[in-house]
């Protein structure tokens, strides 16, 4: 009763006591959010929170802040009104991986996300790192796009293809590698790159038109055309 009791006076005493201990996440300030249930508050809304937060918790999550990912991890399990914030969910999740890579960024963030067009040109040769080669497609899959990959020409139908390909598990997959090549690829001019490629895709509905990701298929398609070719 008394433990009760307690957790009542401090949210009483303390009501903006959540956006105090979210602001720079530790193991002990994660201990007391999930001691005092501090997400099932309904005022204010989590959401708001976490909107305010989430610049400071990119660059936490740059300098390898390892209790974010279990903080992210937390608000999924516990706060279901996120998942309907595809903005937030996916801004969740590039920290989430970025927090979870060992390494520091050795470049301003702000720099990038200031001028992320800049930084953005000529991004999609990304794709033809040796690391992304981890991140693979079926023969299957690719095979409704073998005309247009042909043609070089994308038809409204094919991209729609495109983005069905992209499913959840490989999004994560393809951030994790370029969260990885933020933070540990020998040239800083990838590595700024890569990050600006992460804030780029940070909507999930755009992957169908994104140049990086249709060049990241066009390459698993000819791969297979090239191997095919020496094996006959």
């Amino acid at each position: 009763m008394y433990k009760s009791e307690k957790k009542n006076m401090s949210i009483a005493v303390h009501p903006g006591l959540r956006r105090i201990l979210l602001t720079t996440p530790t193991q002990e300030s994660l201990s007391t959010i999930i001691e005092y249930q501090l997400f099932e508050q309904p005022d204010p809304p989590l959401a708001e929170d976490i909107l305010c937060l989430l610049p400071s918790w990119e660059q936490q999550a740059l300098a390898g802040n390892e209790v974010l990912p279990t903080l992210i991890q937390h608000i999924y399990k516990h706060c279901f009104n996120i998942k309907n914030e595809k903005m937030i969910e996916a801004n969740l999740l590039r920290i989430r991986i970025l927090a979870s890579t060992p390494g520091m960024i050795s470049f301003p963030a702000l720099e990038i996300q200031e001028h992320l067009v800049r930084f953005l040109q000529t991004s999609d040769s990304l794709a033809d790192l040796p690391e992304l080669e981890v991140v693979s497609f079926s023969e299957k899959e690719i095979q409704p796009l073998t005309s247009d990959l042909t043609r070089f020409r994308l038809t409204p139908h094919s991209r729609r293809y495109i983005q069905n390909l992209f499913h959840p598990e490989r999004r994560e997959a393809i951030l994790s590698v370029l969260a990885y090549i933020v933070k540990n690829y020998p040239l800083l001019s990838t590595c700024r790159q890569a990050y600006a490629l992460m804030l780029s895709l940070d909507n999930p509905d755009i992957w169908g038109n994104h140049p990086f990701c249709v060049r990241l298929i066009a390459n698993r398609f000819w791969d297979s055309k090239l191997r095919k070719t020496k094996e006959a």
